[in-house]
Formats: C-alpha cells, sequence, structure tokens
C-alpha cells in the first residue's frame, strides 16, 4: 500500500497525470468525489486530472496527518490530510491549505487500486503571476 500512494503522491509533485491516474482503477463503480462537491465516474475524473495537470509545472504536498485503516486482505481505508503548493505553467500559484483526502482501495487482479477518492479543502489561496 505505502509504495502505491508514495507513487501516487510523486506523480502528483511531478504534474504526470497519466502515471497518476494508473494508481485508479477504471471500473464502473468508480467514484470520486472533489473539494467542490462534484460527483464524478472514472471517464469525468481523468478528464479533469488532465486538464488540472496540464495547467501544472509541479505541486510540493506535504503530509500533516495518514491514517491507514486495514478493512480486510483486498480492502484498506486511507485517511490523508496536508498541505499543497501548486505552481501553475503560466507563474500562478495557489496553497491549500488543510487538504484531506480518504481513499479506498482494493486489490484487484492482484493490484492495489483506488477506487473512491473523497477531497475536502477549504478555499485555495491563488496568488497571480505579476
Amino acid at each position: 500500500m505505502r509504495p502505491l500512494f508514495d507513487d501516487l503522491t510523486r506523480y502528483s509533485e511531478t504534474a504526470q497525470w497519466d502515471s497518476f491516474l494508473r494508481c485508479y482503477a477504471e471500473t464502473p463503480d468508480f467514484l470520486a468525489v472533489s473539494a467542490d462537491g462534484i460527483i464524478r465516474n472514472y471517464t469525468d475524473f481523468r478528464k479533469i486530472c488532465k486538464s488540472y495537470y496540464d495547467s501544472l509545472r509541479e505541486q510540493k504536498i506535504t503530509t500533516t496527518h495518514e491514517i491507514f485503516h486495514v478493512v480486510d486482505d483486498n480492502s484498506v481505508l486511507l485517511c490523508w490530510s496536508g498541505n499543497i503548493n501548486v505552481f501553475f505553467k503560466n507563474g500562478d500559484t495557489m496553497k491549500m491549505q488543510n487538504y484531506s483526502v480518504t481513499f479506498i482501495f482494493k486489490k484487484l487482479s492482484g493490484e492495489w487500486k483506488i477506487t473512491h477518492s473523497h477531497e475536502s479543502a477549504l478555499p485555495p489561496q491563488i496568488v497571480k503571476a505579476k
């Protein structure tokens, strides 16, 4: 579980959206709830990820809390919280403090994948490039 989450973080920080998405399960029951409150299936989640990551240069992720709960041999729940500093290609920056995500990981065909995520956050602070 730890290696998958470390990969997810690295791909997110380096704006590798295609590798980032390989950590998620492309299944009919996949759900992602964004911090904006919108529920997305895998196809819609993929679209929003591509749009977001195509606009990034990089982001820095700092973990403040992380709790793994093993549900059974094929299911793990991760409650993660931290801070994210985003650096866009256009020079703008964004700070997201106290960003929290709950992930459900499932072992599918021998591989761990995220089947559900739910994000919560305070409104981000955006600083426009000069």
